[in-house]
């Protein structure tokens, strides 16, 4: 969860308008809100160290940093499946619809505010798996396949080369994605953030004495410098897949008619064959229902929520 004096929450894409926007996307704790602070040198979000401890709301830091000559503004997403606290499939659909659905203004509505977009992956998280690939699915039917030069999927979470077994396990899980990258997300950068430094996580780090400590920071502030100069070198000119498709769809278009809306369907209805418990197929079910019905341009927040902008 973020830090309520340095972030803003996201409820619509309007509410960044002409800014420089970069959304962080992965699995909780793989890094996002990490990479927040050690980008700033400084703490501006909650880094999520535990299993119980998320990032439960889509929030952006409120003061820009800079990046070769941009302000950047940077957006601290809720965690996708498979992260321990793993959220629901239907929401997390349902809300990023509704971040990225058309505002009042039309003429500004396909303007890419969007200029970049991090995947984070643990790379000391194993094997790919079902739950990563329908990840991936996931993230793509989202964002669709014409601004994939301006995604970077960031690795992290690297051993040093003192721990060479360890180590060699990552290189070979860092193979299986690059391959599974390289062939679905053509275009897309695939960057090592702290492949040559490692990371101590937060309680590692504050029992260092403080001039090592001091160190460490800003070698990790260089690793997340670098990964953003990396990754806005090709700023993307296209608005993402989800807003091109409300905007043609227009006022009566339905969550479930998008590609978003469509693949988590698919999903639910994967996990509906593979459960016989009754209780759990009426529960997937009805969320099937609410994507199917929900009228994007009604939006899928309450009324006091509904503002563009805020």
């Amino acid at each position: 969860m973020a830090s309520v004096k340095n972030v803003t929450l996201l409820h619509h894409i309007g509410g960044l308008q002409g800014k420089n926007v970069v959304i962080l996307f992965g699995k909780t704790r793989a890094g996002k809100s990490t990479f927040i602070n050690d980008a700033y040198g400084k703490k501006v979000v909650e880094s999520t160290t535990s299993i119980t401890s998320d990032t439960n709301e889509i929030s952006y830091v409120n003061k820009p940093i800079p990046v070769d000559g941009l302000d950047v503004f940077l957006v601290d997403t809720i965690g996708l499946g498979g992260s321990g606290k793993d959220h629901d499939r239907g929401s997390f659909t349902l809300t990023w619809l509704s971040i990225f659905r058309p505002g009042k203004n039309r003429k500004t509505a396909l303007k890419p505010t969007v200029k970049g977009i991090l995947y984070f992956i643990d790379i000391s998280d194993g094997a790919m798996g079902e739950e990563n690939i329908r990840n991936l699915e996931t993230f793509k039917a989202l964002v669709g396949e014409e601004i994939l030069e301006s995604v970077a999927f960031v690795t992290t979470k690297w051993y040093t080369n003192a721990y060479q077994g360890a180590r060699k396990r990552q290189e070979n899980t860092f193979v299986g994605w690059a391959e599974k990258i390289r062939r679905d997300f053509p275009g897309a950068s695939i960057l090592r953030l702290d492949d040559n430094t490692g990371r101590l996580d937060e309680d590692d780090l504050s029992v260092l004495p403080p001039a090592e400590r001091a160190k460490k920071e800003r070698e990790y502030h260089h690793n997340a410098m670098r990964v953003l100069g990396q990754l806005l070198t090709k700023t993307a000119t296209e608005p993402i897949l989800a807003q091109k498709e409300m905007y043609a769809g227009g006022k009566r278009m339905k969550a479930g008619q998008t590609t978003l809306g469509r693949t988590t369907i698919r999903h639910l209805n994967d996990d509906i064959e593979r459960t016989r418990d009754p209780t759990i197929i009426n529960q997937l079910k009805q969320v099937i229902r609410v994507i199917k019905n929900t009228v994007m341009m009604k939006s899928f927040f309450s009324t006091g929520n509904n503002k563009e902008g805020r």
